[in-house]
């Protein structure tokens, strides 16, 4: 390569990153909004954001350069199988970002109703605050109950509402993994309709393989990046319920006594 393609190389990664990093700041400043009106905040959002953005868009161009500099083939279909490692990273990247935002905001969650008095600028603190203020309002239990679980579901929102989000989109990884797989499978039918003379059989079956691979890697690149994300969202939302179950038996007791 030479240097001027060397360096056009190196824009193109840092504008992906740095365009990476502009998508998942402006997310960011979404979930700060919706913070700012419960007056919580998560520690360093838009730092984690930025870095996360900015690893996804160097990645992908990483991948473009790669593709553009050293696969031989070169041809719509696989470019469009490619596209899903670029689809797979940049969902990745955004998924990741809400569930260690809700991560943190669930250990300073935790951790300030764990303390006597619970502690200030959180969601727990507001709940006690709603929690009081009904008391004084309902003195019938079972209408306590029910405006003190609207409360509660609108607080908790503030942390499940994303994280359910992030549930029900998940799915779209492994599916971006067969879009490669798709088109890795058009490739090799393609490769097979070249075959017209016995002496075009090993360079037809050498290129089938590469969209062999095409085909089975995009497929376990998505299953490998959805599973723990999965995995992460579920053990977030246990300990969500979790929390909320600590603020309905608070309830309860003080209702109780």
């Amino acid at each position: 390569m030479s240097g001027i393609q060397l360096l056009a190389g190196a824009l193109l990664i840092l504008a992906c990153g740095l365009t990476g990093s502009l998508a998942l700041l402006h997310r960011a400043r979404q979930l700060s909004r919706q913070e700012q009106a419960y007056g919580i905040t998560t520690p360093r959002l838009r730092h984690l954001a930025a870095l996360l953005g900015a690893a996804a868009g160097l990645l992908i161009g990483g991948l473009m350069i790669y593709y553009l500099s050293f696969e031989r083939r070169d041809n719509a279909v696989e470019w469009i199988g490619r596209a899903s490692y670029f689809l797979i990273a940049g969902a990745s990247s955004g998924q990741l970002l809400v569930l260690i935002r809700a991560l943190l905001l669930l250990r300073q969650e935790e951790r300030a109703w764990q303390r006597d008095p619970v502690g200030s600028g959180s969601l727990g603190q507001q709940r006690l605050r709603a929690l009081e203020e009904l008391r004084r309002q309902h003195r019938h239990y079972l209408e306590l109950v029910a405006r003190d679980e609207r409360v509660v579901d609108e607080l908790i929102g503030v942390i499940g509402n994303p994280l359910l989000a992030v549930r029900r989109d998940l799915p779209r990884i492994p599916f971006y993994g067969y879009l490669g797989t798709v088109c890795g499978i058009l490739l090799m039918a393609q490769d097979l309709g070249r075959i017209d003379e016995a002496s075009q059989t090993f360079e037809v079956l050498s290129s089938m393989a590469s969209g062999l691979v095409l085909a089975f890697r995009t497929t376990l690149v998505g299953l490998l990046a959805y599973l723990p994300l999965r995995r992460a969202a579920d053990h977030l939302l246990q300990r969500l319920a979790e929390l909320e179950d600590a603020w309905d038996r608070r309830r309860d007791e003080e209702a109780g006594g």
